[in-house]
């Protein structure tokens, strides 16, 4: 797919972001069971979920990806949804690891309203809405 605004770019198919883990069994309950993500790839050491029509995460044993998992996790994946609210009660159902839980009134005049969780690695995982469309 080329860029209406930018003809000359490059296609893009899809998009992938990869967690490496030391484990994959709890990842893979967390973006599959409580997410509800659709697993569309899964060779046993590296598992893809589908996030959007071309977006992905992508969970890999760190015993045989590219790079190790680690104590800093300098990654958050991030969602934009207009269904905030329902996210949120279901992870709050699913007793999600909140860092910042979704707080309306206080978002209500800045650029987005937002819940921000842990994943079982450690990853930060947020869900968002923009409250202005500029």
């Amino acid at each position: 797919m080329k860029s209406a605004d930018r003809p000359d770019a490059l296609p893009i198919n899809s998009q992938v972001t990869f967690l490496y883990y030391a484990d994959l069994a709890e990842p893979e309950r967390f973006y599959g069971e409580m997410l509800g993500f659709d697993k569309t790839f899964d060779k046993g050491w590296v598992k893809f979920f589908k996030t959007t029509e071309h977006s992905y995460v992508g969970l890999v044993d760190q015993a045989k990806g590219h790079h190790k998992a680690s104590d800093a996790k300098s990654v958050m994946v991030s969602m934009e949804t207009p269904d905030l609210e329902s996210w949120y009660e279901r992870m709050k159902a699913m007793n999600a690891d909140f860092v910042v839980h979704l707080d309306l009134d206080k978002s209500a005049d800045q650029m987005v309203s937002t819940f921000l969780m842990r994943d079982p690695g450690g990853y930060s995982v947020e869900f968002f809405r923009f409250n202005k469309k500029d």
